[in-house]
């Protein structure tokens, strides 16, 4: 057991496992810190308000550009999330800009499925033989769903009301700024554009019309369209003229980091290590970590890299180690913190907030993907993360994970006569015992099969039944 498991958190730990294991799913994914239920609808930036109470009465509103050429993991999507995670201001996007984020991802992939279908289609009628490959179908909702949620872990949603929605295409149809007439083709016809961005400019004005006690900060690059926050032509200068300072238009994400987020030179490093060493930390990660790798009810897995010990049976003594594929952890892992690097920290309010690169040791039972048995096994997993140094109630935050390796040579202790008790124990249960069982029967009658084939070819007059 990682040295930071307590005996008492052991005692909870067995009791979790053993939930999990007699089929009680819903109370260990309880304990787990787990949500078996479906997804939920996002909540709205009101919602989400309500639910924070901060005392601080900012809005930072980002337009598409900001975000565009981000990475959904990326120092721009972090420092989003440090100042989300702050409490200080919020950091939010109009309905529309969280669709045109979507589309960016969607339209892509649409046009590469279509691709490799036509691809599909002509190799097949190009071969004289039967080309039994299938693309499986296009699921285009699903792929959008998926990026909305990303977006969402990212930033709050202010919602983009029917009103806004026909205004702004009565200013397209009008050329009312920030909509306009553009060039389409080379012959000189033209078009108006716009509808989306008068969509997003609306949002904004809309939000901070009905929270008159905010200030809001509407950050875009399209200063052709929006202008530098000085003068605004008609209808928009009319759209902020009773706002005074409330409404502030800032043109780069250099303007946000310069106003809200100063880098901080004093960051005790020691006290970072500290706190990533502690018990609430190690839940943490144990939580994340069970949310992603744990095996489904179903026994589906994320399926990841590791390393497996080898131990002495009944004993523990670890004889070598050799590296496998995991389908998923079999129970709630060890987890151990090992190192942290590329320290980040920043001055939001009146705390201070760090993101690190930290590599945490995951140990315990999982479920090997050759043998299909439950075996002790460990692997490294580097995540960066967020937390606050002198802010005591912020838990620790995975900002994101990378994909799990295999143990060094030094990393070996990992793999400790408790990570051998602990696989033990979990294997004899009675979910892991009727896969084995099962996977037992299938071999043994697959090697009968294999017997009896290789008779009938040694003897050709015997029937094979």
């Amino acid at each position: 057991m990682g040295p930071t498991t307590t005996k008492g958190a052991a005692f909870v730990l067995a009791r979790r496992v053993r939930s999990w294991l007699e089929g009680d799913f819903q109370n260990a994914a309880d304990g787990m810190g787990i949500r078996m239920s479906a997804v939920t609808e996002p909540e709205t930036l009101s919602e989400h308000t309500a639910l924070r109470k901060t005392e601080s009465l900012a809005l930072i509103i980002l337009d598409t550009n900001i975000l565009t050429k981000s990475d959904i993991a990326s120092a721009t999507t972090d420092l989003v999330k440090i100042i989300r995670a702050s409490g200080v201001d919020r950091v939010a996007v109009p309905w529309v800009v969280l669709e045109e984020l979507t589309a960016h991802r969607a339209v892509p992939y649409r046009e590469k499925y279509e691709a490799a279908e036509a691809a599909l289609s002509s190799l097949s009628e190009g071969t004289p033989w039967p080309i039994h490959v299938t693309l499986p179908q296009m699921d285009l909702q699903r792929f959008q769903e998926e990026w909305r949620r990303k977006w969402l872990d990212v930033v709050d949603i202010v919602p983009t009301s029917e009103a806004a929605l026909k205004q702004a295409l009565i200013r397209e149809a009008n050329l009312l700024p920030p909509c306009k007439q553009v060039t389409a083709t080379a012959g000189g016809d033209t078009e108006k554009v716009g509808g989306r961005d008068a969509a997003i400019w609306l949002t904004a004005i809309e939000y901070a019309r009905d929270h008159p006690d905010e200030k809001v900060y509407f950050v875009s690059k399209n200063t052709k369209d929006f202008g530098k926050g000085t003068v605004y032509p008609y209808p928009m200068n009319e759209d902020v003229a009773d706002f005074g300072d409330r409404f502030v238009l800032l043109t780069s994400w250099y303007d946000v980091v310069k106003k809200f987020a100063q880098r901080a030179d004093d960051l005790d490093e020691d006290a970072v290590r500290s706190i990533l060493s502690g018990a609430e930390s190690i839940n943490a990660i144990e939580t994340e970590a069970s949310r992603l790798m744990l095996l489904t009810p179903e026994l589906v897995g994320p399926d990841f890299e590791a390393t497996m010990g080898i131990f002495v049976e009944g004993e523990g003594t670890l004889l070598g180690a050799e590296p496998v594929r995991v389908v998923g952890w079999a129970s709630l892992p060890y987890v151990d913190f090992d190192q942290a690097t590329d320290l980040t920290a920043y001055h939001i309010g009146e705390h201070v907030w760090c993101t690190a690169t930290v590599r945490w040791i995951l140990s315990g039972p999982a479920l090997v993907r050759d043998s299909l048995r439950v075996q002790g096994v460990a692997c490294v997993w580097e995540t960066r993360v967020l937390l606050s140094t002198t802010n005591s109630d912020v838990q620790l935050t995975v900002l994101r994970g990378q994909r799990t390796s295999a143990l060094s040579s030094g990393q070996l202790p990992a793999l400790s006569p408790e990570v051998a008790g602990y696989a033990s124990l979990v294997s004899r249960e009675r979910r892991w015992m009727e896969l084995q069982r099962r996977e037992f029967s299938g071999r043994l009658t697959q090697s009968r099969l294999e017997k009896l084939i290789a008779d009938a070819r040694a003897s050709p007059q015997e029937p094979l039944f």
